[in-house]
């Protein structure tokens, strides 16, 4: 299992992907995030960047991850789905587990990746919490913030280690 970026020829095969029918009130489709990627103003300093989720070759998951140019706080997860019939194999925290690591990787100085999560929504809202979401303490869009901090935001990239 495995992300990677979601070239554009690939937005139409995303799109296939579904969840069950008592997710689809919690989580916007693959369609819908992709189309705020074309909503955002030309001036607007957030970068979207749409990852699949790949089994083998197999896409079967959607992740939208957006942060704010210059920003170590800005960080987010804007949209995220595993398809329905990969679902309770452990892919959602894997995905999530290597997009994390991937932000902290290209952005050391970043302090923390946020989301929102339905309060309704407690399975996936048990799932970021396992993975070490916390709690942030307030609400977007009558959506619960869950915050993954960075366990070193002040490293730099000069100090990690690669052999000769």
């Amino acid at each position: 299992m495995f992300i990677r970026k979601l070239p554009l020829e690939k937005w139409e095969k995303a799109s296939e992907l579904g969840v069950f029918r008592e997710q689809k009130a919690y989580v916007d489709s693959v369609a819908d995030s992709l189309i705020r990627i074309d909503d955002e103003p030309e001036d607007s300093n957030i970068v979207y960047n749409p990852y699949g989720v790949y089994s083998e070759d197999d896409l079967v998951g959607f992740i939208l991850y957006t942060y704010e140019e210059d920003s170590k706080d800005n960080h987010w997860i804007s949209g995220f789905l595993i398809d329905k019939d990969y679902q309770h194999q452990g892919v959602g925290r894997r995905a999530l587990e290597q997009l994390v690591d991937f932000v902290f990787v290209k952005n050391p100085e970043s302090i923390e990746v946020k989301l929102s999560v339905s309060p309704e929504n407690l399975i996936a809202k048990n799932l970021f919490l396992s993975v070490g979401f916390k709690e942030a303490g307030w609400k977007k869009e009558n959506e619960d913030v869950l915050c993954f901090k960075n366990k070193n935001p002040l490293r730099s990239p000069i100090f990690i280690y690669k052999p000769k």
